[in-house]
């Protein structure tokens, strides 16, 4: 029988998987597109803990701030204080890596430690969230 909500979180997933896999690819890159990685790694986690606001039936609006969404997934479980501190260190990626300005590029191992705390925020939420949502 199908399942809207579970479709619709299944589907954040996907891209959420997709971002991270292009993150893991650029890593890897001899050109060293390091502000790509760091862009897809905010891009991953946004799309994670939408997955888990949308399976909450929790609405939100378009946002970047993964701060922002990390305080709204507060309300169902204490246990997000964890993400505050990468929420916090990923949320500028939104934004710092895709324009030109007075910014410095991120840099290798800034791009690096941005993969782990995405990876992170996929594990925590892949763990708050039923199998059946991420098993396909």
């Amino acid at each position: 029988m199908p399942n809207p909500k579970l479709d619709e979180v299944r589907s954040w997933l996907v891209k959420a998987r997709q971002d991270l896999d292009a993150s893991t690819w650029l890593l890897e890159s001899p050109q060293g597109l390091f502000g790509a990685v760091g862009f897809h790694c905010q891009q991953a986690a946004e799309k994670y803990l939408k997955a888990y606001l949308t399976w909450q039936e929790q609405e939100f609006e378009k946002t970047h701030s993964l701060v922002a969404l990390v305080g709204m997934c507060l309300q169902f479980s204490a246990d997000f204080n964890g993400l505050r501190t990468a929420a916090t260190t990923l949320t500028p990626f939104a934004v710092i890596t895709r324009y030109p300005g007075d910014l410095p590029e991120i840099s290798a191992q800034e791009a690096m430690e941005a993969l782990e705390l995405a990876r992170q925020i996929r594990d925590f939420i892949l763990a708050h969230l039923p199998v059946e949502a991420h098993s396909s």
